[in-house]
Protein backbone atom coordinates (compact mmCIF):
# COMPACT_ATOMS: atom_id res chain seq x y z
CA UNK A 1 0.00 0.00 0.00
CA UNK A 2 1.32 3.32 -1.22
CA UNK A 3 2.39 5.93 1.91
CA UNK A 4 0.22 8.51 -0.11
CA UNK A 5 -2.85 6.24 -0.16
CA UNK A 6 -6.40 7.92 0.75
CA UNK A 7 -8.42 4.81 0.66
CA UNK A 8 -10.76 5.05 3.87
CA UNK A 9 -12.64 2.53 4.99
CA UNK A 10 -15.82 2.62 6.88
CA UNK A 11 -17.28 0.26 9.13
CA UNK A 12 -21.20 0.53 9.54
CA UNK A 13 -23.57 2.03 7.05
CA UNK A 14 -25.80 3.58 9.78
CA UNK A 15 -26.69 7.46 9.01
CA UNK A 16 -23.36 8.17 10.39
CA UNK A 17 -21.29 6.19 8.45
CA UNK A 18 -23.02 6.84 5.11
CA UNK A 19 -22.93 11.04 5.58
CA UNK A 20 -18.94 10.62 6.42
CA UNK A 21 -19.05 8.52 3.47
CA UNK A 22 -20.73 10.84 0.75
CA UNK A 23 -18.39 13.27 1.92
CA UNK A 24 -15.32 12.09 1.65
CA UNK A 25 -16.22 10.66 -2.00
CA UNK A 26 -17.29 14.16 -2.70
CA UNK A 27 -13.66 15.18 -2.28
CA UNK A 28 -12.57 12.91 -5.08
CA UNK A 29 -11.56 9.72 -2.48
CA UNK A 30 -11.90 6.26 -2.40
CA UNK A 31 -13.98 4.97 0.13
CA UNK A 32 -15.49 1.43 1.28
CA UNK A 33 -18.13 0.72 3.24
CA UNK A 34 -18.74 -2.59 5.21
CA UNK A 35 -22.23 -3.52 7.11
CA UNK A 36 -23.37 -6.73 8.90
CA UNK A 37 -26.65 -6.35 7.56
CA UNK A 38 -28.63 -6.59 4.57
CA UNK A 39 -29.83 -3.07 4.78
CA UNK A 40 -28.04 0.11 4.84
CA UNK A 41 -29.28 2.49 7.62
CA UNK A 42 -29.27 1.22 10.84
CA UNK A 43 -32.04 2.36 13.24
CA UNK A 44 -33.76 4.25 10.37
CA UNK A 45 -35.01 0.77 9.48
CA UNK A 46 -38.67 -0.85 8.01
CA UNK A 47 -39.38 -4.36 8.53
CA UNK A 48 -41.65 -5.60 5.75
CA UNK A 49 -43.80 -8.69 5.67
CA UNK A 50 -47.05 -9.96 4.17
CA UNK A 51 -47.00 -6.64 2.06
CA UNK A 52 -46.97 -5.06 5.63
CA UNK A 53 -44.23 -2.28 6.47
CA UNK A 54 -43.41 -0.98 9.69
CA UNK A 55 -40.50 2.20 11.15
CA UNK A 56 -39.41 -0.05 13.58
CA UNK A 57 -35.91 1.67 14.69
CA UNK A 58 -35.89 5.45 14.54
CA UNK A 59 -39.79 6.03 14.41
CA UNK A 60 -38.98 9.70 12.87
CA UNK A 61 -36.75 12.54 12.65
CA UNK A 62 -36.96 16.08 14.47
CA UNK A 63 -34.23 19.00 14.04
CA UNK A 64 -32.56 21.54 16.19
CA UNK A 65 -29.36 22.45 14.29
CA UNK A 66 -29.55 24.57 11.15
CA UNK A 67 -26.92 22.65 9.07
CA UNK A 68 -29.24 19.10 9.85
CA UNK A 69 -32.72 21.49 8.55
CA UNK A 70 -30.62 22.62 5.49
CA UNK A 71 -30.26 18.94 4.65
CA UNK A 72 -33.68 17.53 5.47
CA UNK A 73 -34.93 20.51 2.58
CA UNK A 74 -32.59 18.61 0.12
CA UNK A 75 -34.06 15.59 1.28
CA UNK A 76 -37.70 16.92 0.93
CA UNK A 77 -36.97 17.94 -2.31
CA UNK A 78 -35.62 14.37 -3.22
CA UNK A 79 -38.92 12.94 -1.98
CA UNK A 80 -37.19 11.09 0.42
CA UNK A 81 -38.66 12.89 3.38
CA UNK A 82 -42.14 14.88 4.40
CA UNK A 83 -43.71 16.68 7.38
CA UNK A 84 -45.70 14.07 9.92
CA UNK A 85 -48.47 15.74 11.20
CA UNK A 86 -50.26 13.38 13.62
CA UNK A 87 -53.54 13.97 14.17
CA UNK A 88 -54.09 14.50 17.99
CA UNK A 89 -50.92 13.68 19.30
CA UNK A 90 -50.08 13.92 22.98
CA UNK A 91 -47.39 13.80 25.44
CA UNK A 92 -45.10 15.77 22.48
CA UNK A 93 -43.09 19.07 23.16
CA UNK A 94 -44.90 21.88 22.40
CA UNK A 95 -44.02 23.26 18.44
CA UNK A 96 -41.85 19.76 18.06
CA UNK A 97 -42.25 19.31 13.91
CA UNK A 98 -41.76 15.82 13.13
CA UNK A 99 -40.59 14.00 10.05
CA UNK A 100 -40.37 11.00 8.21
CA UNK A 101 -38.91 9.47 5.54
CA UNK A 102 -41.09 8.37 2.52
CA UNK A 103 -42.36 5.93 1.63
CA UNK A 104 -40.53 4.06 4.90
CA UNK A 105 -37.89 5.53 6.81
CA UNK A 106 -35.30 3.35 5.26
CA UNK A 107 -35.92 5.97 2.16
CA UNK A 108 -33.28 8.26 4.20
CA UNK A 109 -30.53 6.15 4.48
CA UNK A 110 -31.34 4.54 1.02
CA UNK A 111 -30.67 7.87 -0.66
CA UNK A 112 -27.49 8.24 1.01
CA UNK A 113 -26.19 5.09 0.02
CA UNK A 114 -26.52 5.79 -3.90
CA UNK A 115 -23.57 5.87 -5.66
CA UNK A 116 -21.18 4.43 -2.51
CA UNK A 117 -19.40 1.23 -2.27
CA UNK A 118 -20.70 -1.14 0.38
CA UNK A 119 -20.32 -4.35 1.07
CA UNK A 120 -23.19 -5.63 3.01
CA UNK A 121 -23.97 -8.92 5.03
CA UNK A 122 -20.17 -9.18 6.02
CA UNK A 123 -19.10 -8.55 9.85
CA UNK A 124 -15.59 -7.11 10.65
CA UNK A 125 -14.01 -9.08 12.85
CA UNK A 126 -10.89 -7.81 13.34
CA UNK A 127 -8.30 -4.81 11.83
CA UNK A 128 -4.49 -5.20 11.91
CA UNK A 129 -1.73 -2.74 11.32
CA UNK A 130 0.85 -2.91 8.77
CA UNK A 131 4.24 -2.36 8.84
CA UNK A 132 3.76 0.47 5.60
CA UNK A 133 0.97 2.08 8.28
CA UNK A 134 -1.58 0.63 6.97
CA UNK A 135 -4.88 -0.65 8.45
CA UNK A 136 -5.79 -4.59 6.91
CA UNK A 137 -9.73 -5.74 7.79
CA UNK A 138 -10.56 -9.14 8.23
CA UNK A 139 -14.05 -11.03 8.31
CA UNK A 140 -15.04 -13.44 10.41
CA UNK A 141 -13.90 -16.87 8.50
CA UNK A 142 -10.07 -13.96 9.00
CA UNK A 143 -10.27 -13.62 5.06
CA UNK A 144 -8.97 -10.41 4.48
CA UNK A 145 -11.25 -7.41 3.40
CA UNK A 146 -8.67 -4.84 2.02
CA UNK A 147 -5.85 -2.29 3.07
CA UNK A 148 -6.93 0.70 3.95
CA UNK A 149 -5.27 3.92 5.02
CA UNK A 150 -7.87 5.33 7.22
CA UNK A 151 -10.93 3.34 8.84
CA UNK A 152 -13.53 4.89 10.33
CA UNK A 153 -15.36 2.85 13.26
CA UNK A 154 -19.39 4.09 13.18
CA UNK A 155 -20.56 0.82 15.32
CA UNK A 156 -21.88 1.18 19.31
CA UNK A 157 -19.35 1.91 21.58
CA UNK A 158 -19.05 -1.85 22.53
CA UNK A 159 -18.53 -3.33 19.27
CA UNK A 160 -16.22 -0.40 18.33
CA UNK A 161 -14.00 -1.13 21.81
CA UNK A 162 -13.98 -5.09 20.86
CA UNK A 163 -12.28 -4.31 17.01
CA UNK A 164 -9.62 -1.50 18.84
CA UNK A 165 -9.61 -4.19 21.11
CA UNK A 166 -5.77 -5.07 20.54
CA UNK A 167 -4.95 -1.33 19.78
CA UNK A 168 -5.70 -0.63 23.71
CA UNK A 169 -3.82 -3.38 25.12
CA UNK A 170 -0.62 -2.20 23.60
CA UNK A 171 -1.57 1.55 23.73
CA UNK A 172 -1.55 2.43 19.87
CA UNK A 173 -5.61 3.49 20.82
CA UNK A 174 -5.95 5.37 24.20
CA UNK A 175 -8.45 4.27 26.01
CA UNK A 176 -9.64 7.76 27.39
CA UNK A 177 -11.91 6.75 23.70
CA UNK A 178 -14.08 5.07 25.55
CA UNK A 179 -14.07 6.47 28.50
CA UNK A 180 -17.31 9.00 28.06
CA UNK A 181 -20.34 9.43 29.94
CA UNK A 182 -22.64 8.19 27.79
CA UNK A 183 -24.67 4.30 28.01
CA UNK A 184 -26.29 2.95 24.96
CA UNK A 185 -29.74 2.01 25.87
CA UNK A 186 -31.80 -0.71 24.79
CA UNK A 187 -35.27 -0.89 23.64
CA UNK A 188 -37.91 -3.39 22.31
CA UNK A 189 -40.32 -2.71 19.71
CA UNK A 190 -43.48 -4.21 18.38
CA UNK A 191 -44.90 -4.32 15.22
CA UNK A 192 -49.07 -4.89 14.86
CA UNK A 193 -51.58 -4.86 12.15
CA UNK A 194 -55.26 -5.01 13.14
CA UNK A 195 -58.02 -5.47 10.92
CA UNK A 196 -59.82 -2.28 12.16
CA UNK A 197 -59.26 0.88 13.26
CA UNK A 198 -57.65 1.13 17.09
CA UNK A 199 -60.35 3.25 19.00
CA UNK A 200 -58.49 6.71 19.81
CA UNK A 201 -58.24 9.76 16.97
CA UNK A 202 -54.51 9.84 18.38
CA UNK A 203 -51.81 8.81 15.66
CA UNK A 204 -48.96 9.33 18.45
CA UNK A 205 -48.51 8.86 21.81
CA UNK A 206 -46.24 9.35 24.66
CA UNK A 207 -46.76 7.12 27.22
CA UNK A 208 -45.57 6.83 30.74
CA UNK A 209 -42.78 4.29 30.40
CA UNK A 210 -44.78 1.89 32.19
CA UNK A 211 -44.05 -0.12 29.76
CA UNK A 212 -44.16 1.90 26.46
CA UNK A 213 -42.82 5.08 25.49
CA UNK A 214 -44.62 5.39 22.14
CA UNK A 215 -47.08 4.21 20.67
CA UNK A 216 -47.80 5.20 16.59
CA UNK A 217 -50.07 5.16 14.31
CA UNK A 218 -47.51 4.27 11.44
CA UNK A 219 -50.04 3.82 8.80
CA UNK A 220 -50.75 7.38 9.79
CA UNK A 221 -47.75 8.81 8.28
CA UNK A 222 -47.55 10.37 4.76
CA UNK A 223 -46.31 8.19 1.99
CA UNK A 224 -48.09 4.63 3.66
CA UNK A 225 -50.98 2.39 2.90
CA UNK A 226 -53.70 3.95 4.96
CA UNK A 227 -56.33 0.97 4.73
CA UNK A 228 -54.58 -1.15 6.88
CA UNK A 229 -54.01 0.21 10.49
CA UNK A 230 -50.45 -0.63 11.34
CA UNK A 231 -49.02 0.64 14.81
CA UNK A 232 -45.23 0.42 16.14
CA UNK A 233 -44.81 0.50 19.65
CA UNK A 234 -41.50 1.44 21.69
CA UNK A 235 -40.59 0.20 25.03
CA UNK A 236 -38.69 2.35 27.50
CA UNK A 237 -34.77 1.36 27.77
CA UNK A 238 -35.65 0.80 32.19
CA UNK A 239 -38.27 -1.76 31.27
CA UNK A 240 -36.77 -3.18 27.93
CA UNK A 241 -33.16 -4.15 30.46
CA UNK A 242 -35.34 -5.60 33.19
CA UNK A 243 -36.80 -8.02 30.39
CA UNK A 244 -34.02 -8.14 28.00
CA UNK A 245 -34.24 -12.17 27.32
CA UNK A 246 -38.44 -12.51 27.71
CA UNK A 247 -39.84 -14.49 25.09
CA UNK A 248 -40.77 -12.62 22.20
CA UNK A 249 -43.87 -13.65 22.10
CA UNK A 250 -44.67 -12.42 25.59
CA UNK A 251 -43.06 -9.25 24.65
CA UNK A 252 -45.82 -8.66 21.99
CA UNK A 253 -48.84 -9.57 24.50
CA UNK A 254 -47.83 -7.21 27.27
CA UNK A 255 -47.50 -3.78 24.83
CA UNK A 256 -51.06 -5.18 23.49
CA UNK A 257 -52.23 -5.11 26.87
CA UNK A 258 -50.50 -2.25 27.86
CA UNK A 259 -51.81 -0.54 25.03
CA UNK A 260 -55.08 -1.32 25.62
CA UNK A 261 -54.84 -0.49 29.04
CA UNK A 262 -53.83 2.97 28.64
CA UNK A 263 -57.01 3.88 25.83
CA UNK A 264 -59.07 1.99 28.48
CA UNK A 265 -60.69 -0.12 25.29
CA UNK A 266 -60.71 -3.46 23.64
CA UNK A 267 -58.33 -3.49 20.42
CA UNK A 268 -59.22 -4.95 16.91
CA UNK A 269 -58.12 -8.55 16.47
CA UNK A 270 -54.71 -9.02 15.62
CA UNK A 271 -53.42 -10.26 11.62
CA UNK A 272 -49.81 -9.82 12.35
CA UNK A 273 -47.77 -8.60 15.13
CA UNK A 274 -43.86 -9.32 15.86
CA UNK A 275 -41.09 -8.02 18.26
CA UNK A 276 -37.70 -6.92 17.74
CA UNK A 277 -35.16 -6.35 20.35
CA UNK A 278 -32.30 -3.28 20.10
CA UNK A 279 -29.58 -3.67 22.02
CA UNK A 280 -28.45 -0.03 21.31
CA UNK A 281 -31.06 1.55 20.82
CA UNK A 282 -30.39 4.96 22.38
CA UNK A 283 -27.01 6.95 23.37
CA UNK A 284 -28.12 8.50 27.04
CA UNK A 285 -25.71 10.99 28.64
CA UNK A 286 -24.85 9.56 32.00
CA UNK A 287 -24.60 12.53 34.19
CA UNK A 288 -22.94 10.47 37.39
CA UNK A 289 -19.76 10.50 35.44
CA UNK A 290 -19.60 13.58 33.79
CA UNK A 291 -17.24 14.77 36.84
CA UNK A 292 -14.83 11.87 35.80
CA UNK A 293 -14.84 12.65 32.24
CA UNK A 294 -13.68 15.98 33.07
CA UNK A 295 -11.22 15.64 35.13
CA UNK A 296 -9.84 12.43 32.66
CA UNK A 297 -9.80 14.88 29.50
CA UNK A 298 -8.63 17.82 31.48
CA UNK A 299 -5.09 15.69 32.02
CA UNK A 300 -4.88 14.76 28.17
CA UNK A 301 -2.16 16.02 25.83
CA UNK A 302 -3.27 18.08 22.63
CA UNK A 303 -2.44 16.48 19.75
CA UNK A 304 -1.90 19.77 17.84
CA UNK A 305 -4.66 18.46 15.50
CA UNK A 306 -8.41 20.31 16.04
CA UNK A 307 -10.04 19.86 18.85
CA UNK A 308 -10.78 15.69 18.68
CA UNK A 309 -8.81 13.11 19.31
CA UNK A 310 -6.80 13.58 22.86
CA UNK A 311 -8.11 17.22 23.41
CA UNK A 312 -9.59 18.27 26.47
CA UNK A 313 -12.59 19.27 24.43
CA UNK A 314 -13.36 15.57 23.30
CA UNK A 315 -16.88 15.71 25.27
CA UNK A 316 -18.43 18.61 22.96
CA UNK A 317 -16.44 17.16 19.83
CA UNK A 318 -19.50 15.17 17.21
CA UNK A 319 -16.60 12.57 16.01
CA UNK A 320 -12.88 11.66 17.15
CA UNK A 321 -9.88 10.82 14.85
CA UNK A 322 -6.38 10.33 15.12
CA UNK A 323 -4.04 11.77 12.99
CA UNK A 324 -1.38 9.61 13.19
CA UNK A 325 -2.86 6.33 13.28
CA UNK A 326 -5.83 7.24 10.78
CA UNK A 327 -8.26 5.99 13.09
CA UNK A 328 -11.54 7.40 13.61
CA UNK A 329 -14.87 6.83 15.51
CA UNK A 330 -18.49 8.58 14.45
CA UNK A 331 -22.04 7.94 15.71
CA UNK A 332 -24.72 9.77 17.94
CA UNK A 333 -22.79 8.20 21.52
CA UNK A 334 -19.76 10.70 20.85
CA UNK A 335 -22.08 13.26 21.19
CA UNK A 336 -25.54 11.82 22.88
CA UNK A 337 -28.48 13.85 21.60
CA UNK A 338 -29.87 16.59 23.91
CA UNK A 339 -33.25 15.07 22.85
CA UNK A 340 -34.59 11.68 22.01
CA UNK A 341 -35.88 12.73 19.53
CA UNK A 342 -32.52 14.14 18.12
CA UNK A 343 -31.25 10.77 17.65
CA UNK A 344 -31.02 10.61 13.68
CA UNK A 345 -29.75 14.71 13.66
CA UNK A 346 -27.00 13.32 16.13
CA UNK A 347 -26.07 10.50 13.40
CA UNK A 348 -25.44 13.17 11.09
CA UNK A 349 -23.66 15.73 12.72
CA UNK A 350 -21.15 13.04 13.92
CA UNK A 351 -20.75 11.57 10.18
CA UNK A 352 -20.08 14.97 8.53
CA UNK A 353 -18.07 16.03 11.43
CA UNK A 354 -16.37 12.90 10.72
CA UNK A 355 -15.84 13.01 6.95
CA UNK A 356 -14.62 16.45 6.83
CA UNK A 357 -11.29 15.85 9.17
CA UNK A 358 -10.58 12.70 7.73
CA UNK A 359 -11.36 14.59 4.17
CA UNK A 360 -9.11 17.29 5.53
CA UNK A 361 -6.33 14.39 6.82
CA UNK A 362 -5.64 12.89 3.41
CA UNK A 363 -5.49 16.12 1.44
CA UNK A 364 -2.78 16.83 4.11
CA UNK A 365 -0.84 14.04 4.00
CA UNK A 366 -1.08 13.79 0.28
CA UNK A 367 0.19 17.05 -0.01
CA UNK A 368 3.58 15.96 2.27
CA UNK A 369 3.83 12.68 0.48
Amino acid sequence: MKPQSTRLAIIGAGIAGLTAARLYQAGGLDVQLFDKGQNVGGRCATRRRDGLAFDHGAPFIAASSNDFRWTMRRWMMGAALQNWKPKAATGFPAGLRLFTGTPDMNAIPQRLATGLDITRRVTVDRIERQPDGAWRLFDTESETLGDFAAVLITCPPDQAQRLLQSGLDTGLVPDHWFRRPVRMRAAWTVMVAFDGRVPTDSDALVLDGEPLDYALRNSSKPGRIREQETWVMHAAPDITEQFLDHPKDAVVDDFLAALAYHLDAPLPRVIFAQAHRWLYAHARAEAEFEGETKRNEAALPATGYGTGFGSAKATIEYSLFDPETGLGLAGDWIRPPASPYLGVQSAWLSGRDAGKRIRHWCRRRGAKA
